[in-house]
C-alpha cells in the first residue's frame, strides 16, 4: 500500500498514538484501538528508532513503543513534531514546528472524558485515523473537533478558524463501544463491523447525489495484531452505468504485502528482514494490467535500532 503518512495541520500522523495502558479505562492492550505506535506502524519489537524515506524522514519511540518524536528533512522543507504523553502513554499535545516557505509553529492538544466509547476521530478517513478511546476534543489555532455524545448518537463537531471560519457537525451511531454508521453532508459509512479484539471486520464507505454514487466495500483479514486488509470493491455509477473494479492484497508469513493488484495495475513487493522480523529492504514491482513485462525494481530502504 502506497499511502503515506505525512504530518499535516491538525490530523498530524494521529492514527498512530491514541492509546492508553490503563486497562481500567476502557478494556485492555487485547483490543487493538488501545495498541502501541508499533503495533500501528505494523513493526515488531522493541523499537527506538526508525529512518525511512531515504534517510529522510525520522521517527523515536520511548520503550513502551509509543512515538516520541517524528522529523523529516529534504532540501527546501524541514518539520518536527515532539508527542507529550501523561503517565499512562496517553497523548496530550503535538508541538509542531516547520521551517521552509512560510514556517510555522503550533500545539495540538487532545482532551478525553470516560465515555466508555472508541471515537470515530476523523469522519474522511476511518480506515487511516482509526479510533481513539475517550477522545473529548482535539483543538489547535487552526480548527477544533468535539466529540458531544447523546445517548447512542455522537456529533462530531468541527469548527475551522481563520479564513475558513465555518463549522459542520457529522453524525456517528453507535451500538455499545463501537461505532456501526457515519453521516456527514460530504458521504457516509455503514455496516461497520468488528472482530472480537476491536479490529474493523468490514465496512461501507460513499457518497452520492443526483445521477451518481460512488462505493467502496472495505473487507479485513482476521489477525491477532496487525490489521490488513484483504480487498476493496469500487462500485461507481453515474447516469445508471454501473463500473465495478476491485483491489486485491497478498501477505507472506510476515505479514506484509507482496502482491497488491487494482483496476489498472499490478505491483510486485520483496523484502529482506532484521532479526526481529522488521523489512530493512524493500524491493518494488510495477505492471500496467494491459501488459506482462515488469518495470525494474525499486528499492526502499530503512533503519532500524532497538532499546
Amino acid at each position: 500500500m502506497k499511502a503515506q503518512l505525512l504530518s499535516i495541520a491538525f490530523f498530524c500522523f494521529v492514527t498512530l498514538l491514541f492509546t492508553s495502558c490503563d486497562p481500567n479505562e476502557l478494556d485492555n492492550s487485547s483490543v487493538y484501538w488501545n495498541s502501541n505506535t508499533l503495533i500501528r506502524m505494523g513493526l515488531n519489537g522493541h523499537v527506538k528508532t526508525l529512518i525511512t524515506t531515504e534517510g529522510k524522514q525520522l521517527y523515536e519511540f520511548n520503550q513502551d513503543g509509543y512515538i516520541t518524536k517524528s522529523v523529516y528533512t529534504d532540501t527546501e522543507f524541514a518539520s518536527t513534531s515532539i508527542y507529550n504523553y501523561d503517565s499512562n502513554n496517553k497523548l496530550n499535545s503535538i508541538d509542531f514546528s516547520s521551517t521552509g516557505g512560510k514556517g510555522v509553529a503550533y500545539t495540538t492538544t487532545f482532551e478525553y472524558e470516560t465515555v466508555g466509547k472508541y471515537i470515530v476521530q476523523n469522519q474522511y478517513h476511518l480506515l487511516m485515523d482509526g479510533l481513539v478511546p475517550n477522545l473529548r476534543s482535539i483543538s489547535n489555532e487552526f480548527s477544533r473537533a468535539d466529540y458531544v455524545f447523546n445517548g447512542n448518537t455522537m456529533w462530531l463537531i468541527n469548527t475551522y478558524t481563520g479564513e475558513a471560519n465555518y463549522t459542520d457537525t457529522v453524525t456517528v451511531n453507535y451500538d455499545g463501544k463501537y461505532p456501526v454508521s457515519i453521516t456527514s453532508n460530504n458521504g457516509f459509512v455503514n455496516n461497520i463491523t468488528y472482530a472480537s479484539n476491536g479490529m474493523f471486520k468490514t465496512y461501507v464507505s460513499g457518497n452520492q447525489g443526483e445521477g451518481y454514487s460512488n462505493i467502496s466495500e472495505y473487507y479485513f483479514k482476521p489477525d491477532d495484531k496487525f490489521l490488513l486488509i484483504d480487498s476493496v470493491v469500487h462500485t461507481s455509477t453515474y447516469q445508471s452505468v454501473i463500473s465495478v473494479t476491485v483491489d486485491k492484497y497478498t501477505y507472506n508469513s510476515n505479514k506484509n504485502i507482496v502482491y497488491e493488484e487494482s483496476f489498472n495495475s499490478n505491483y510486485d513487493y520483496s523484502y529482506t528482514y532484521d532479526s526481529q522480523g522488521n523489512w530493512t529492504t524493500k524491493a518494488t514491482r510495477y505492471r500496467p494490467k494491459e501488459t506482462t513485462t515488469w518495470g525494474s525494481p525499486t528499492t526502499e530502504t530503512r533503519t532500524i535500532t532497538y532499546w
